[in-house]
């Protein structure tokens, strides 16, 4: 019993660690469809350049392979609300490339598809560096 409270404890830590890097702006660098990603603790806001827009609250498992990320729409188009989109993610410094499965998909993607795919979106990202003025930082 021991063993699997201690595989608990350090999936959750490691999930804190990669919920604590994931936070900030997100900008897009390349993929099919063009998108920018706001995380704020457990929370999301996914911006598309088509007007779409996403908001609601996710959960990470980095212990898979590759690292899992469940995202429940709160806010969006009406046929996706209330659905978890299935996503597979790598963060790797100020990049992360993020694939997800449509909003109520049973599976997840298995491995991260060239970024032009037509079977799954594949976005990279690279984080928003915060403003650094005269009096301070802002964002990020």
């Amino acid at each position: 019993m021991s063993a699997l409270l201690h595989d608990a404890d350090v999936k959750e830590a490691t999930a804190a660690k990669d919920r604590e890097r994931l936070q900030g702006v997100w900008n897009f660098v390349t993929g099919r469809r063009k998108v920018q990603l706001y995380i704020t603790d457990d929370h999301f806001t996914a911006k598309f350049s088509n007007g779409e827009v996403y908001v609601g609250t996710f959960e990470v498992d980095p212990t898979k392979k590759p690292k899992a990320m469940d995202m429940t729409v709160a806010e969006g188009p009406d046929r996706y609300k209330g659905l978890t989109t299935r996503c597979i993610y790598a963060l790797d410094g100020e990049h992360l490339v993020w694939c997800p499965a449509a909003p109520g998909a049973r599976d997840r993607p298995k491995a991260f598809p060239p970024t032009d795919s037509q079977e799954f979106l594949c976005v990279v990202f690279r984080r928003e560096k915060p403003f650094r003025g005269p009096h301070g930082s802002f964002g990020g």
